[in-house]
């Protein structure tokens, strides 16, 4: 499935989410959901599990008050129409950064090679 540039969306969706009560993770999470990813290549993504993506997704639709993706997507594009159509000036934002990896993960380039 192809996925929406994040330089795109990246602007539209924090203006969505202005306001919530979403998490860090959560707020990732809308944005791979509206670039397109399924919950399997969401969780490579994050590196967690696909069933922590669903019950993240399931938070956030609850926090949201929406049934699911498909009302999240129309209500995103919906409001990113209208800015566009009013002229509305965009704020350019960087994405949302992933958490730093553990310690335990990271590995110097040095021993790589080795």
């Amino acid at each position: 499935m192809p996925h929406i540039e994040i330089e795109i969306l990246a602007p539209f969706a924090a203006k969505f989410m202005e306001g919530t009560n979403l998490t860090p993770a959560e707020r990732a999470e809308v944005l791979r959901l509206a670039q397109g990813f399924a919950c399997k290549d969401s969780a490579a993504a994050a590196n967690v599990s696909p069933e922590t993506i669903r019950a993240r997704r399931k938070r956030i639709y609850r926090k949201l008050d929406v049934p699911g993706s498909g009302e999240l997507i129309s209500q995103l594009l919906g409001m990113s129409l209208k800015m566009l159509a009013s002229g509305e000036k965009l704020e350019v934002r960087p994405p949302v950064a992933a958490p730093p990896p553990s310690a335990e993960a990271t590995t110097p380039i040095s021993a790589v090679a080795r």
